[in-house]
């Protein structure tokens, strides 16, 4: 059963009135102020995961800053979810230094809603005031039993959109800080599990927590892929797409060129998965 750990979903509203959606929205816009860059309504994302044999995807959304707009989007998920319970897992996305943000977390697992996630700011790096308002919902997630996905990147390399000044040790500071979390971090953890080759601390600080795969064809090659799952085990790592920014069907090939052998594959595709969030 193949699990897609990381999708976006865009409501009717974004969809039909991209601009205004954007205004105040400084989160959105990084991503989205270019009409090309891609939305996914719920029919897209469906026919996606039923073409490329997808079972079960954590849908998400994006880092609302204006509460009438988060409250909005995140409401529509719950609903639009519910009708494809059992397929589809709503987490509810928010800018995580908007004050609305704990409150709005409480009620949207209050009302079902899977997880948190994914939680981003692209603007600034994991900061000491930032950490503390993760540390915060991880503590939520914690005592939900809920996952947390948070969104980190590759600290050097070239710039893209979405990009946050980053630095390891901040991630390792996150990891450190939520342990008993179902801790999952976008994006290949920005290479942070190849430090699980360093002595068994890391590696230990590591067990909470999970990696998705999400645009890892965009900035890491096969390869470190391969090398991340011999240092840690298939199982610490979730297929997750970012669609609509890329087709399930791109990461098939990329596992395969990682050289994953059919063991490690089912892992990562949907067992990891299954396994951690109890899918």
């Amino acid at each position: 059963m193949k699990i897609d750990a990381h999708v976006h979903l865009s409501s009717p509203d974004l969809i039909s009135g991209r601009a205004a959606a954007l205004k105040g929205e400084p989160g959105l816009e990084v991503l989205y102020s270019d009409p090309k860059a891609p939305l996914a309504s719920t029919s897209e994302l469906l026919s996606a995961m039923d073409k490329a044999g997808v079972a079960k995807a954590l849908v998400m959304g994006f880092a609302f800053r204006r509460e009438d707009n988060a409250r909005r989007y995140n409401e529509w998920l719950l609903e639009e979810c519910s009708r494809h319970k059992g397929r589809l897992y709503p987490l509810c996305s928010f800018d995580p230094r908007a004050p609305f943000g704990p409150a709005l977390a409480k009620e949207f697992l209050d009302s079902g809603g899977f997880g948190l996630g994914e939680l981003c700011v692209y603007d600034e790096g994991l900061t000491p005031s930032l950490l503390e308002s993760l540390f915060g919902f991880a503590a939520l997630c914690r005592e939900r039993g809920a996952p947390l996905l948070v969104h980190v990147n590759e600290p050097i390399g070239h710039k893209y959109p979405g990009k946050a000044p980053i630095e390891i040790s901040q991630i390792y500071e996150l990891i450190k800080g939520t342990s008993g979390t179902k801790l999952i971090l976008a994006h290949f953890g920005g290479g942070i599990p190849f430090f699980a080759t360093l002595k068994k601390e890391v590696r230990e600080a590591m067990a909470h927590v999970r990696f998705d795969t999400a645009a890892m064809p965009y900035i890491f090659s096969p390869q470190a892929l391969g090398l991340a799952v011999q240092a840690l085990g298939a199982s610490s790592f979730l297929f997750g797409t970012d669609y609509p920014l890329l087709a399930p069907e791109r990461y098939y090939k990329y596992f395969n060129d990682a050289g994953l052998g059919p063991e490690d594959s089912e892992q990562v595709l949907g067992l990891a998965a299954k396994g951690f969030l109890g899918l």
